[in-house]
């Protein structure tokens, strides 16, 4: 499992959102929600942060949401070192289209890069946005 990010479509639009590709790859044939995802990066990263830090508090489930479309991923602790992670979305009454078990650390490890990734080329583009700021301040803990 990774997530990609693709710091050559990063745009602020004149509202100041901040947009790219980023989606889940969980290897072949296997995108979510789809190869190419185009999504408000800062937002969704900065509320994924906060969920994974829920886990870690010891929150039993949380969602790792994407603003654009209904889809996210619900994330269930199985136990110290392993979530389930369902990918759900498409429609209010939405399907999971794929599940896949995932050890913590490697998600962690995914989104701080993630994370450190989008500051570093919304940093090179000379974007800038209280979202950001609040991304950045989640790196620094």
């Amino acid at each position: 499992m990774r997530i990609v990010f693709d710091p050559k479509t990063l745009h602020q639009s004149k509202m100041g959102s901040v947009t790219a590709v980023v989606y889940f790859d969980f290897g072949g044939e296997r995108q979510f929600p789809g190869a190419g995802w185009s999504d408000f990066v800062v937002v969704v990263v900065n509320w994924w942060l906060a969920a994974l830090d829920r886990i870690c508090q010891g929150e039993i489930e949380t969602e790792l949401r994407f603003m654009d479309g209904s889809y996210w991923v619900v994330v269930v602790a199985q136990d110290g070192a392993n979530l389930l992670l369902r990918c759900t979305g498409g429609r209010q009454d939405a399907e999971e289209v794929y599940e896949v078990v995932v050890r913590l650390r490697d998600l962690r490890s995914e989104l701080n890069n993630l994370a450190s990734k989008v500051s570093q080329a919304c940093a090179m583009a000379g974007i800038q946005s209280v979202d950001l700021d609040h991304l950045r301040k989640h790196l620094l803990n």
